[in-house]
């Protein structure tokens, strides 16, 4: 079993504690690799899971090991050219393994490693798997992207597809998640069926049916009170008009109960290019009103990976309108927000930081990585050699690759895996020197 593991015993000066020792493990696939029926000869044995979208704790076995639910996103997907169909421009994806279920993994964690020891697909009402693939043009969580093969042939859409990006338990053991795609909040029992689910306008409030594409809904945490929260991953884009101009994303907190919504402006880091950079990746409850959330993404052309302890008490409560997104607010009292970790300056060195719990201890933070399958897009042209997937675009109805606007008449797309340093799935372990609750 592979297993990365080293401590740090120098302390930096953070807000409420200093991080006084780190581990790091690789998370053992076990047998839960995805099978694949491709032609690429690197996925002959399957395709990484990535099980690291979300991360809760779960518990202690009877053997004192820990253990943690995570969850993944849609599955594994890669970028497509733009996608031409009746003369309209479309975002596409790829799909590779097109009925992947989006799954709840469970991480067991061992003194000499770290595995995926169970796997609970996820299900609709009626007890059938659902996939990932992208939501019917109409339909409330709609993205508006083509779901394709790698040989640009169009694939069905699922009416039920999530993109699930949070996760939490409940105190009767039910399964809370949220998704991108709607954004939704979705309730599922022990076995992975979900028997509700909330979205704009159904449930929850229309201003979020505005969030960019592939943006929704980014992490989810229950308080100690049973009320759900969860936190839009970007700045919402009301009209078209604010996704880089809005200084606030939102956090939601739903009563499961009462069904009710109230939502609070969460201000994101300003020393992004522009706010629509910015990024947050998860967020735990841990009581009274406080939580840590994940901010990430690149402030002043260097990637960040931020760890913030935000209050909510005597913040205010935001309406189902855009004054927050375009600024009208001019006195307006968001969440309060101080960094506990950057976690760069501890080693983290990868992309996308988007699973984070608390220990019962109170004062270790764990957090997983979305290692995005391990793959990414190959495209082979032997005209244009230096060209990305972002240079192309492929009429459907003339079945021809166009290069920058002009034809390209020797283009083959499949996949590969992506950079070494990304392709794994990773758990860290932050042991700070005083407690957080």
């Amino acid at each position: 079993m592979k297993k990365i593991i080293f401590l740090s015993l120098i302390a930096s000066s953070i807000l409420y504690a200093d991080v006084v020792g780190i581990k790091q493990y690789i998370v053992d696939a076990g047998n839960y690799k995805i099978n694949y029926e491709g032609k690429e000869r690197e996925f002959l044995t399957g395709i990484n899971p990535g099980y690291g979208s979300a991360l809760t704790f779960k518990g202690e076995d009877k053997d004192g090991n820990l253990e943690f639910y995570a969850v993944t996103d849609r599955g594994p997907n890669a970028d497509t050219p733009k996608y031409i169909e009746d003369g309209k421009e479309f975002p596409g994806k790829f799909f590779p393994v097109p009925d992947f279920t989006p799954s709840i993994g469970v991480i067991k964690v061992k003194k000499d490693g770290a595995k995926i020891v169970e796997s609970i697909p996820l299900k609709n009402y009626r007890n059938e798997k659902i996939s990932g693939r992208v939501i019917p043009e109409g339909i409330v969580g709609s993205t508006g992207e083509k779901a394709l093969n790698f040989d640009m042939s169009r694939l069905s859409n699922d009416f039920d597809g999530l993109d699930t990006e949070g996760i939490a338990v409940d105190k009767d053991g039910n399964f809370w998640l949220c998704d991108e795609y709607g954004p939704f909040i979705a309730k599922a029992t022990k076995d992975g069926r979900i028997v509700e689910k909330y979205g704009p306008k159904e449930g929850l409030s229309e201003i979020l049916k505005y969030r960019v594409p592939n943006r929704g809904f980014e992490g989810l945490t229950i308080d100690e009170n049973g009320d759900v929260y969860a936190t839009v991953q970007s700045p919402l884009d009301i009209e078209g008009k604010t996704k880089k101009s809005a200084e606030y994303t939102r956090i939601v907190r739903f009563n499961p109960e009462t069904k009710v919504t109230t939502m609070y402006a969460y201000p994101v880091d300003k020393n992004y290019k522009h706010f629509g950079n910015a990024k947050i990746g998860d967020i735990c409850s841990i009581g009274n009103g406080k939580f840590l959330i994940i901010e990430q993404g690149k402030q002043n052309g260097e990637m960040q990976n931020l760890i913030y302890m935000i209050d909510i008490n005597g913040a205010d409560e935001i309406e189902n309108n855009g004054d927050l997104e375009y600024g009208r607010l001019k006195d307006l009292k968001p969440v309060k927000k101080e960094l506990l970790i950057d976690l760069r300056k501890y080693g983290w060195n990868i992309e996308k930081a988007e699973g984070l719990t608390l220990l019962p201890d109170g004062k270790t933070i764990v957090v997983v990585n979305d290692n995005d399958f391990g793959i990414q897009t190959k495209i082979e042209d032997l005209e244009n050699k230096d060209s990305s997937v972002e240079d192309y675009s492929y009429d459907k109805d003339k079945k021809e690759f166009f290069y920058k606007g002009k034809e390209a008449k020797k283009v083959k797309i499949g996949m590969e895996k992506n950079s070494e340093l990304e392709r794994e799935s990773q758990i860290w372990f932050f042991k700070l020197d005083s407690k957080l609750k």
